[in-house]
């Protein structure tokens, strides 16, 4: 239990509280938490674009690796469709359908390029802090076999 101010007889209460600080961790709380919660917020917002970005990269690398087993561009496309379906089933973020898919194949190599636009997504939207970009793409790029 904590001792009531005490005023000596000969200091008035006035100046008894000026040395007082007991108060002063909540004056310094009001100045620092809206800091430290932008921060936080700032570290949320920037963690899911480079998780988007990370799993978009990952699911054009599976799929442009899956792409090598197909013998002719229909099949390749074929295979690249299940692989990315596979890899963002997985994914909560990242709704399967909202994924643009686009291929080509040029001098033996064959690449896989997907896209996303985060624009609807409530997760890109932040009126603190801008987002990188809110249409991610990323492509992967292998080397057919025999040529």
């Amino acid at each position: 239990m904590r001792k009531p101010l005490s005023f000596p007889a000969h200091r008035p209460a006035r100046l008894a509280l000026i040395g007082d600080r007991r108060g002063s961790v909540l004056v310094e709380a009001a100045f620092v938490m809206p800091l430290l919660i932008a921060l936080l917020l700032g570290i949320m917002i920037y963690g899911n674009w480079f998780f988007t970005a990370h799993n978009i990269q990952q699911a054009a690398n599976d799929a442009a690796r899956a792409a090598l087993a197909g013998l002719d561009a229909t099949e390749r496309r074929a295979l690249v469709d299940q692989s990315v379906a596979a890899s963002l089933s997985s994914s909560n973020i990242i709704a399967p359908g909202s994924v643009q898919i686009s291929t080509s194949q040029a001098n033996g190599y064959y690449t896989v390029s997907l896209s996303v636009d985060g624009s609807g997504s409530p997760l890109f939207q932040s009126s603190l802090f801008p987002i990188p970009d809110t249409h991610i793409r990323r492509d992967a790029v292998v080397q057919l076999p025999g040529v």
